[in-house]
């Protein structure tokens, strides 16, 4: 097990900016505004041979009735719950507020090591002041600039020995899998987070009928018939009209980020709202990037009776051209229904998508294909396909050698593709066809 490590704090102290600087990379959402950061966001990183799994909180407001910042406490009290220490930050310029006593209070409770971070100290004044926060009952604090990287070394220092004092050894690990990324997208309020909490039988994401809650995108690591699996959830796609505040345009840039690191893409669609075009939108991205997809149909309790899904999935790929190839299912938070067939899907199209066809294979079923239907003449002239490989999968991709590759038509382009589903399947998996001078 690795230590897990809890960032604590009302809002705006620079949580994030210190969950982005320790783990290396901007993986959490930064705005100069409270209450950005809402579900747990989990990373993990490595230092002076300790692994450890930090988690970055939605800001602490104790004296707060609003639904959203309810639902966030939630979270943080779970994510201290399953910490192995905290990390309560304080902000170095604002001083200590009545929030910060109650939150020092509020962590007593927990019987946990707790590291006082003061975030924001980047001049010797600011230092100076600092030396209010002992009346916290503090022994030990330390003080950071997140933002310039001052003093990140003595905490995870200090991060090492208390992961030590606890049990945990720096032991050599042995290299794990690689880990299959599923990301879980679409437009705002379609139950992605509902569907991930479902998967992970845990309230994991936050989940609210008001759109948007969902702003980071959140990776949680899963075993799944003896397969690692990474799920990411992520903010909900609007249209660029649609997106006014700088927060959600970090939303969308994030939940694109997740689609191109992902290996499958899981597109929910609202089973009652239907397909709409920005679904298409969406899924013309998934494709473009290359990713697997699997069309998931989401709340299909509220239509089943209404619709077959034979009748759902013709009209639902009549929407999406471009991802005709895709498996459409049907699923239902809520109940459970089919929650763990997505999965199983996604695991065949990721296989699909890692498909190697040897080339006397490929030549011998290429030789076939145009048997059947000869390539065109255009301009007078006989277009002619020598020769085929697979130069390589996710997405797979193909190789034809012509005389002259740039006069064949889209058509027969199309012909070609769906040829070699036919023969070979790819299921959810996308086909590049790259069409080379002999």
């Amino acid at each position: 097990m690795k230590p897990i490590i809890s960032i604590v704090g009302r809002p705006n102290v620079g949580k994030s900016t210190i969950f982005n600087r320790i783990i290396g990379y901007r993986k959490a959402i930064i705005e100069d505004s409270p209450g950005v950061t809402r579900d747990r966001n989990y990373g993990e990183f490595e230092y002076d041979r300790h692994s450890f799994v930090l988690v970055d909180t939605g800001g602490f407001e104790p004296s707060s009735e609003d639904s959203i910042s309810r639902l966030v406490e939630e979270q943080i009290h779970i994510s201290m719950e399953e910490s192995s220490a905290i990390i309560f930050v304080l902000d170095g310029r604002d001083g200590i507020l009545p929030q910060d006593r109650d939150i020092a209070k509020d962590l007593r409770k927990y019987d946990k090591p707790v590291i006082y971070l003061i975030n924001k100290v980047d001049s010797n004044k600011t230092e100076i002041t600092s030396a209010e926060f002992y009346e916290l009952g503090i022994e030990k604090f330390y003080t950071i600039s997140a933002l310039h990287g001052i003093g990140i070394g003595e905490l995870l220092d200090e991060m090492c020995a208390v992961v030590s004092g606890q049990g945990f050894q720096p032991l050599p690990e042995a290299e794990p899998p690689s880990a299959i990324r599923i990301a879980i997208v679409g437009k705002p309020n379609t139950g992605k987070s509902s569907i991930t909490n479902r998967l992970l039988r845990s309230q994991r994401m936050i989940v609210s009928d008001i759109p948007g809650t969902t702003r980071d995108s959140i990776d949680s690591r899963i075993l799944f018939k003896d397969k690692e699996i990474i799920l990411i959830d992520t903010a909900g796609l609007r249209r660029k009209s649609r997106v006014s505040v700088k927060v959600e345009e970090y939303s969308v840039s994030s939940a694109i980020h997740s689609i191109d690191r992902a290996n499958v893409i899981n597109l929910v669609i609202d089973a009652e709202e239907g397909v709409t075009h920005q679904d298409a939108g969406i899924a013309h991205t998934i494709v473009s990037r290359g990713k697997g997809l699997c069309i998931v149909v989401n709340k299909w309790d509220l239509v089943k009776g209404k619709i077959d899904m034979k009748t759902y999935r013709k009209m639902a790929l009549e929407k999406l051209p471009h991802a005709s190839f895709s498996p459409v299912i049907s699923v239902s938070a809520v109940t459970g229904l089919n929650i763990e067939n997505m999965l199983d899907t996604d695991l065949r199209i990721h296989k699909q998508m890692e498909k190697q066809i040897s080339t006397p294979m490929l030549n011998k079923a290429v030789e076939e294909f145009i048997d059947k239907v000869t390539p065109p003449h255009v301009l007078g002239k006989q277009i002619k396909i020598f020769y085929a490989s697979q130069t390589k999968t996710s997405p797979p991709t193909f190789m034809l050698f012509s005389n002259y590759p740039k006069s064949i038509p889209e058509h027969y382009k199309r012909y070609l593709e769906n040829s070699l589903r036919g023969k070979f399947s790819f299921m959810g998996a996308p086909i590049r066809l790259v069409f080379r001078k002999k």
